[in-house]
């Protein structure tokens, strides 16, 4: 992996223990070393603007928004009386947003529709099932 410096002055071993010599990588420098030596060394890891050699990639993103949305709903779970972690953590690998639970639950006219147990379905009727 390539790493460069963004701090002052590194002085940094390169080669195997018994054939090996110091070089000292200045700030800006550009070195290639291993994932953990790079990390150990506090260098930043190098990334390319979209270009692997002469070839234009796309790049996908990452939309953080859903993932924190899951994790307002998890914890949203979490606070319904009779729905544990672990049953939250089922709800939201089939029902990752809250939009989607509420759709099917108001589709439904059976409380026991979704795919749980009588129980979680009979709390999640009750805290979701209102229009």
């Amino acid at each position: 992996m390539r790493f460069t410096n963004k701090g002052g002055p590194v002085k940094i071993r390169i080669g195997e223990p018994g054939d090996c010599y110091w070089a000292t990588i200045i700030k800006g420098e550009v070195v290639d070393l291993t994932a953990r030596e790079g990390l150990a060394y506090g260098f930043s890891i190098v990334t390319t603007e979209g270009k692997i050699g002469s070839k234009k990639v796309e790049t996908k993103q990452i939309e953080v928004s859903e993932v924190s949305e899951s994790k307002d709903f998890l914890k949203e779970l979490n606070l319904i009386k009779g729905i544990g972690k672990k049953t939250a953590e089922d709800i939201i690998k089939i029902f990752p947003v809250r939009e989607e639970l509420i759709k099917t639950i108001r589709a439904s006219t059976d409380a026991n529709a979704l795919p749980f147990r009588e129980n979680t379905c009979e709390v999640l009727w009750e805290a979701y099932g209102t229009k």
